[in-house]
């Protein structure tokens, strides 16, 4: 249960309306629902009837508690439970806290005493979300997101030309809870619209600085380009936080939220079309990083034997960190 102690989003907000909703988070099947008693109550609970053993996702909402639909009995979003046949009966649902916020929907188990994730997104604006599904564990998932070297072959537009991969830079520090990496060098060719749409230059350098965290596991990435005249950062810049959720020992969600520094409103409405196509290019970016994942002929997450190169040393430092922060090893 290590890994539930901590903060996890399993649905985005708007996906949890009247209908209870079935998620499967580290191999744990739960049920999340909304009080429609007007009070906004969120309830996470084990989606198992402790009676007969129903799913209770496939129920209904009353009030302010799941009702399941074999024989009536219903839970609060405490794990309280009645049974209309049997009033003097006491039984208790298995719940998890549960939170709304950045417009996810997130669950740790009842009473652990986890640390909300902190993103600090002041003066960046929304650009969209996005969440994809990973046929590999977490580790392995992890892995493709924390180095860049894959990004010539795998990614479309962001990043870094194959030919002139050598002249990356990549700075790696870690501290007990983190690992940060800071990558840069030429940023590869553009279709000519991209670069007036991103306030870039032919030429320019691309900067991807990255932490990743261990609880849960997450990374927020600030992606901008520097001027190689002057080094000076040019005005629009990305951050990207993404959250990677095992559901099962092989699959592993990842939860995207977009953000710009350039305001939509700018540039006489020029960065709302902005907007929308860096929106469209993170899903592809990420699309393309699952399918490739979903391609791996061994997907261990084991490095031992592996030949590893001068940017898969997050690798190792990130695992250490699952095992003792995440999984509480």
């Amino acid at each position: 249960m290590a890994e539930l102690d901590h903060w996890h989003p399993v649905l985005f907000a708007d996906e949890l309306g009247r209908k209870p909703a079935h998620v499967r988070v580290c191999d744990r099947e739960l049920v999340l629902f909304r009080a429609s008693d007007g009070t906004a109550t969120l309830g996470a609970l084990a989606d198992v009837c402790p009676h007969r053993g129903m799913r209770l996702s496939e129920g209904r909402v009353e009030g302010g508690r799941l009702v399941c639909p074999y024989h009536g009995w219903s839970f609060a979003p405490d794990g309280e439970g009645k049974s209309p046949a049997t009033p003097a009966a006491r039984p208790c649902a298995d719940a998890f806290d549960v939170v709304e916020r950045y417009g996810l929907v997130w669950i740790k188990r009842r009473g652990a005493e986890a640390a909300f994730p902190a993103l600090d997104v002041s003066g960046y604006h929304l650009i969209g979300k996005t969440r994809q599904r990973a046929e590999a564990p977490l580790e392995v998932t992890l892995d493709n997101f924390i180095e860049v070297e894959h990004t010539p072959e795998v990614h479309a537009l962001l990043g870094y030309p194959r030919e002139r991969m050598a002249e990356v830079t990549c700075e790696v520090t870690s501290t007990e809870t983190s690992v940060r990496v800071y990558n840069e060098g030429p940023q590869r060719a553009l279709p000519r619209p991209l670069y007036t749409l991103l306030q870039i230059e032919p030429g320019d350098a691309f900067v991807d600085d990255w932490t990743t965290w261990f609880s849960p596991v997450y990374t927020v990435y600030d992606q901008y380009w520097l001027d190689p005249a002057t080094g000076q950062r040019r005005p629009n810049a990305l951050r990207i936080a993404i959250f990677f959720v095992p559901v099962t020992t092989g699959q592993t969600d990842i939860f995207a939220l977009s953000y710009a520094l350039a305001a939509p409103w700018d540039r006489y409405g020029l960065n709302a079309f902005a907007y929308l196509l860096t929106r469209a290019f993170v899903v592809m970016e990420l699309r393309r990083d699952v399918a490739l994942l979903g391609k791996l002929a061994d997907k261990s997450p084991e490095l031992r034997g592996r030949s590893l190169s001068r940017f898969d040393k997050p690798l190792g430092l990130a695992r250490k960190r699952i095992e003792t922060i995440y999984r509480g090893g």
